[in-house]
């Protein structure tokens, strides 16, 4: 029988509307915890209150997930705070592909990258009825997240490719991949589905660089949360294989509409490609193109090249830096 979604809620003891229940008590909790930033007024109230919807949707969501790993057994990682836990995994599991900074992924988790996002977005011209496609890596499910909250705050359409392995103290942890956080808050209410695909990711998006274990998990776990969100599960042959039917999927469920923009978060091969061109541009939005041409250029680039605007969203401290988002 094909899962759904309601069944990764199962292994938790606490009751789905209790762990609801807690984290909206707690949306206000982060806020006190975490300085507040300085930030330019914004075209209207009704964008501050979009922004602020999006920053306790994320809190919310944040908190059901540290309730949800806790009665699943899973330990808190060293250095990470109670608040923080249910965005930040382990350091090392068989679905890890690479290496990356606790300080950044600490950072990532933050609910001010969703109101920021809202705020960005609009200020970029996206609004209520446009397109954006995404790419989420489990390398930054907070990242991910926010770009789920602010889209869904804005009332635009997000159609979003996700992939299961991650890199250290990312989503690493099986039962807590980043397609499987996702079909746990969709389950719970607590953000509209945003994937219309799931992959195992990692090389080739396909996971050929793991062992074959850790391999069959990954492409198992795509399979079952794709089923549970509804979603197409995708096992490329290749890699240029992923990156077609990701163009195909985007144009397919854009409905005929321009792209308002294409996200990529973290560092997926099929989004960024083989190149490492990628590693020269800047966090954030991208304007301007050509920054790659060359055949193992991935998704982003090809976007970029039919006029596509991009948000570029991997090298987080110089992101917070430049956009007034806490380090603390």
């Amino acid at each position: 029988m094909r899962p759904d979604a309601s069944s990764f809620l199962r292994r938790s003891r606490v009751p789905p509307w209790a762990l609801l229940a807690a984290a909206l008590a707690a949306a206000g909790a982060w806020h006190l915890a975490e300085p507040r930033l300085t930030r330019r007024a914004p075209a209207a109230t009704g964008l501050a209150t979009r922004a602020a919807a999006a920053e306790a949707r994320m809190t919310a969501s944040a908190v059901f997930l540290a309730e949800a790993k806790r009665a699943a057994g899973l330990p808190r990682p060293e250095g990470v705070l109670d608040r923080e836990a249910g965005l930040v995994g382990a350091e090392l599991t068989p679905l890890v592909t690479t290496l990356g900074s606790l300080e950044a992924k600490r950072l990532s988790v933050s609910p001010r990258w969703a109101g920021e996002l809202v705020l960005r977005l609009h200020r970029a011209g996206v609004g209520e009825g446009d397109v954006v496609a995404a790419s989420f890596s489990g390398s930054f499910p907070g990242l991910d997240l926010a770009v789920v909250a602010a889209c869904a705050e804005l009332g635009v359409k997000l159609v979003a490719v996700s992939s299961v392995t991650a890199s250290t103290w990312g989503a690493t942890e099986p039962g807590f991949t980043w397609p499987e956080m996702e079909a746990r808050l969709v389950a719970a209410g607590i953000v509209p589905r945003a994937s219309a695909a799931v992959s195992a990711g990692g090389e080739d998006d396909a996971a050929t660089d793991l062992e074959p274990g850790a391999r069959s998990l990954a492409e198992r776990i795509a399979r079952d949360s794709a089923a549970a969100l509804g979603a197409e599960p995708l096992a490329p042959a290749t890699l240029e294989e992923s990156i077609r039917r990701r163009l195909d999927l985007y144009a397919r469920h854009s409905g005929g509409r321009p792209l308002a923009l294409y996200v990529n978060c973290g560092g997926n091969q099929a989004s960024l490609g083989r190149s490492s061109s990628f590693l020269r541009l800047r966090t954030g939005f991208l304007r301007g193109m050509p920054f790659d041409v060359g055949e193992d250029r991935g998704v982003m680039a090809r976007l970029a090249a039919r006029g596509v605007p991009v948000l570029h969203l991997l090298n987080v401290r110089d992101l917070a830096l430049r956009w007034g988002v806490s380090l603390q």
